[in-house]
């Protein structure tokens, strides 16, 4: 879903209609931002009457601002029905500056997947119908609804007669619109969406026989913060204007200051309001934001705070897990490939650049070394098979080489 009606979307042709223009009242007290052609504005004594049409299944929530950069829902959304609606901002023309706006958002369908409804139901001739009425439980919070399942098939044979085969399930949805649990029940039964709206704005209403959610935008996440541990650093914030188990995702960026180091971006599922951002470079200041997400689309990057990373000072450990293999084995000649591997080693407080794999083989084989980056786990030598070898892996970072690991034997073919 996504808002139609922003103030700031340049795309987006805004008539900004000033109360001190048109109904002869301080330039100060009402402003409204609506989108082009979209809002006609009627000034009642010191109200203003806001008029606009609708379509289905689209919801409309009037907001108001007094700085055009913190909105707040003034009344709880209104579903569109193709009809002509109207609010009255009461006393819009007192008071200290406010500013108004409508959005307008396109809804999520609440469904039971095809897979889950054959479950119940038993039966998909051509396909399985839903008839749907949900709203929001009170005792929990959750969305929940009835789905009712029907299919007609055909028996067969002459005449060509059918048998409808129904079903009914109480099913949970998250914020996102997925679906929680589906239990069986009796077909015909329906759910009173006695709360269509939360405290939070996210909102479920039915038109007909489909029910629709409707989440909000997100304001801009509060609370960030980061501490360094090893070359990482564990951030953590608070979301905001939203019911937070609806954030889908949150989008954490670490884009360095003055320094060519890469911008590191980690993104985290579901409600969680920490992560981690890896690989972060020594004596380097990054400034972090976060991005919160839900259904109804992506807040503003919250206020940016710097962080300087610590100079590297610890040297990474040893590689763990070191081992070796054959491949492309020539046992009457002398190309043969040893490859060798290993696991990631900790990498101290400063990322790990590179590996040096030293293999030497026993009988006057030889010794041989090979460096590989920091993000590369295994090298291949062409050597002998016939000696014994020994394989060793160390890692290295800003503050210099680690220890060598325990060496890994490998034998002849």
């Amino acid at each position: 879903m996504k808002s139609i009606s922003k103030a700031y979307f340049p795309a987006v042709r805004i008539f900004v209609f000033l109360a001190s223009v048109i109904f002869g009242t301080p330039f100060s007290k009402a402003v409204v931002v609506v989108p082009a052609g979209g809002l006609t504005v009627v000034p009642s004594g010191n109200d203003l009457v806001l008029s606009f049409a609708t379509t289905s299944p689209k919801y409309y929530t009037l907001q108001t601002s007094s700085n055009l950069q913190q909105w707040a829902n003034y009344l709880p959304g209104l579903a569109g029905d193709g009809t002509q609606k109207s609010v009255t901002m009461t006393n819009a023309t007192l008071g200290t500056q406010t500013f108004y706006r409508f959005v307008a958002q396109t809804p999520t369908t609440l469904v039971l997947p095809q897979s889950m409804a054959f479950a119940i139901l038993g039966y998909s001739c051509g396909g399985i119908k839903e008839q749907v009425s949900a709203g929001i439980d009170v005792t929990n919070g959750c969305i929940t609804g009835i789905v009712n399942l029907s299919t007609s098939c055909s028996t067969g044979g002459r005449g060509g007669h059918s048998v409808t085969h129904t079903a009914a399930a109480v099913v949970t949805w998250d914020f996102g619109g997925n679906v929680i649990s589906s239990t069986s029940t009796a077909s015909g039964a329906t759910v009173n969406p006695t709360v269509p709206a939360d405290t939070a704005g996210d909102a479920v209403y039915n038109v007909g026989s489909v029910a629709y959610l409707v989440v909000p935008i997100p304001t801009a996440p509060t609370g960030v913060t980061a501490v360094q541990s090893g070359d990482q650093f564990q951030v953590s914030w608070t979301p905001s204007g939203v019911n937070p188990v609806s954030v889908t995702t949150s989008t954490v960026t670490a884009a360095p200051v003055n320094s060519t180091a890469p911008v590191l971006t980690v993104t985290v599922s579901g409600s969680a309001t920490s992560g981690v951002i890896p690989t972060l470079q020594p004596q380097t200041t990054y400034q972090i934001t976060v991005v919160t997400t839900t259904i109804g689309g992506s807040s503003p990057a919250s206020a940016p705070i710097n962080v300087t990373t610590s100079p590297a000072t610890v040297l990474p450990s040893a590689p763990a897990v070191v081992t070796a293999s054959w491949v492309n084995s020539d046992p009457s000649g002398t190309t043969d490939t040893l490859v060798a591997g290993w696991q990631t080693a900790d990498p101290g407080n400063s990322p790990i650049d590179e590996y040096l794999i030293t293999i030497t083989g026993s009988d006057g084989g030889g010794t041989y070394t090979q460096t590989v980056s920091g993000t590369t786990l295994s090298a291949s030598f062409n050597v002998n098979f016939t000696p014994n070898w020994s394989v060793t892996v160390q890692a290295h970072n800003a503050a210099g080489w680690g220890p060598v690991s325990s060496a890994y034997k490998l034998g002849g073919l």
